[in-house]
């Protein structure tokens, strides 16, 4: 603060990142938690995957974000029109996670499915973040948006914890094209649905109306993809085995803590 309660420039830039660094990474942590729990201790016997490659999959995925923010600004202003400009961020965003993930050390891996999640949402956090870090500005003349921003950051790391994880389950099963066509799909049709809430985001007389369906629809888009992928593919990755012990284990846990009948 300066004298007369003058907020100073700089104050003002570290609550922007603040703020961006909240509403960006807050629901990518949170995904990638849900993601990852039920194969861990206790509710499974063991970690089933590796924390180390899970961190520096994120690390990767946070730092990939920053390359794909730039990389959509000067997209969008190329003048290819918006609909192919999506396409390709749907494109360029997918083949990273699938080069990353078809390494020779991920191929075959059950486990490569869970860094896939976990590389998604580190990707997801950063667009989350440079997002409402570019938009903060503008709150001040458009309270109604920073509202949008809280679940437009949660949209995004449900269809990119969904993408990451389609795109790690072909390459642990070796059935990468056609994992990574539906991986490119989900994302695609994510940014298409997003199509009015963006084009709102940079147009003050836009329809807010339009924005906030765009936005719901991405949402629920999002979350029914990723409830699949929760339901089926996170756990399907597990050899059959470890499905087996995985189901058997609650039961397990339950019945230990249980005292004998007629005990003290």
């Amino acid at each position: 603060m300066v004298g007369g309660g003058v907020r100073s420039p700089l104050a003002d830039e570290q609550l922007r990142l603040m703020i961006a660094l909240a509403i960006g990474i807050g629901p990518a942590l949170l995904m990638m938690w849900l993601s990852l729990r039920r194969f861990d201790y206790p509710l499974a016997p063991k970690a089933l995957f590796d924390d180390r490659r899970v961190f520096f999959a994120l690390a990767v995925g946070l730092g990939f974000g920053v390359f794909a923010s730039a990389l959509t600004v000067l997209v969008a202003s190329s003048g290819i029109g918006l609909i192919l400009t999506l396409l390709a961020i749907a494109l360029f965003e997918s083949s990273f996670l699938l080069a990353y993930l078809n390494r020779r050390g991920y191929r075959g891996r059950f486990d490569t499915t869970f860094y896939g999640a976990s590389l998604g949402v580190g990707v997801s956090a950063t667009l989350g973040m440079a997002t409402v870090y570019t938009q903060n500005p503008e709150i001040a003349g458009r309270p109604d948006w920073f509202a949008f921003l809280v679940p437009f950051s949660l949209s995004t790391s449900l269809a990119l914890a969904s993408v990451g994880s389609l795109i790690g389950y072909g390459t642990a099963h070796g059935q990468v094209l056609r994992y990574f066509t539906r991986a490119y799909l989900v994302r695609a049709s994510h940014l298409l649905i997003l199509a009015f809430f963006i084009i709102g985001g940079g147009d003050p007389g836009f329809s807010v109306a339009l924005s906030v369906i765009s936005l719901v629809a991405s949402v629920v888009f999002a979350g029914v993809v990723y409830a699949f992928v929760y339901r089926e593919i996170l756990p399907e990755t597990l050899p059959r085995d470890l499905r087996r012990t995985l189901r058997r284990w609650p039961g397990k846990a339950v019945k230990a803590k249980k005292p004998a009948k007629g005990s003290d």
